[in-house]
């Protein structure tokens, strides 16, 4: 399901419970690859592409994720990759998938997040 998702690739596990998908082409998709060049330094440094999409999954769409970084930062520089659990119900599974799909057509809510996460930072910069 998830390599039916435009944007996203992943390898079928061999007796894993995590699933390691390729989320660069739905990074690019939704504007958050721009979105991260254009933040300014420090704030990159505490994020990631797949960072902010994990942020945009779990607060937008109801999906835990963890981001590249999250699982270890050696050789992740310009890698967009999300770590999934499928020790889950399968109908849990598909529905999460399901809900990955839609975050992932969701360009203009997409893009009303990565404003309000921008607007967040400005506000906290000053204070």
């Amino acid at each position: 399901m998830l390599n039916d998702i435009p944007g996203v690739q992943c390898a079928m596990p061999k007796g894993a419970f995590y699933v390691f998908p390729n989320v660069e082409g739905a990074c690019r998709a939704l504007g958050i690859l721009d979105a991260y060049a254009a933040m300014p330094m420090p704030a990159r440094t505490r994020t990631s592409p797949s960072g902010l999409l994990q942020r945009f999954l779990l607060e937008r769409y109801g999906v835990a994720t963890m981001d590249r970084n999250s699982f270890g930062r050696i050789g992740a520089d310009g890698e967009h990759y999300l770590r999934l659990s499928i020790a889950s119900a399968m109908e849990r599974l598909e529905e999460g998938v399901r809900r990955i799909g839609k975050a992932c057509a969701d360009k203009d809510g997409c893009a009303d997040f990565l404003n309000e996460m921008h607007a967040e930072a400005s506000l906290a910069g000053r204070s």
